[in-house]
């Protein structure tokens, strides 16, 4: 191989990472975009409802419901709730951090996750499987 033709495959490798990078980058942001359409906006919580002690769905404008699991039991969640964020303003939240959710005692309960469903009663079957299991 010549020092010509090294410096054209070494070119035509370079563009072909690039290419493969600008891909990446672009199925990153799309995956990115989708992620941001699960995430709660914390100032669009219009009410919940309490499965149980660890569940409860949020209900965020209209039509949009997030099932979210705290890490342990929660006592007193029928009873008023309020959600603590890491994160100020009317910011999203899209995999909980150091998110709680604070029950009228004032106790925290870590939230360990937050799902999108469809309704609310997707929500309460998606429970009772994880409880079949």
């Amino acid at each position: 191989m010549t020092a010509k033709s090294l410096t054209i495959a070494c070119r035509r490798a370079a563009i072909a990472a690039a290419l493969a990078a600008i891909t990446l980058s672009g199925a990153a942001s799309a995956g990115s975009l989708m992620q941001e359409d699960r995430c709660v906006r914390i100032g669009s919580i219009s009410g919940y409802s309490v499965i149980d002690d660890r569940n409860l769905v949020l209900r965020s404008g209209a039509s949009s419901f997030f099932l979210v699991t705290t890490a342990t039991r929660c006592a007193g969640l029928n009873f008023g709730v309020e959600i603590a964020t890491s994160i100020n303003g009317n910011q999203r939240i899209c995999q909980p951090m150091n998110e709680f959710v604070i029950p009228d005692d004032g106790w925290r309960c870590r939230i360990a996750s937050i799902q999108e469903v469809d309704s609310e009663e997707a929500a309460r079957e998606i429970v009772e499987q994880r409880e079949d299991d």
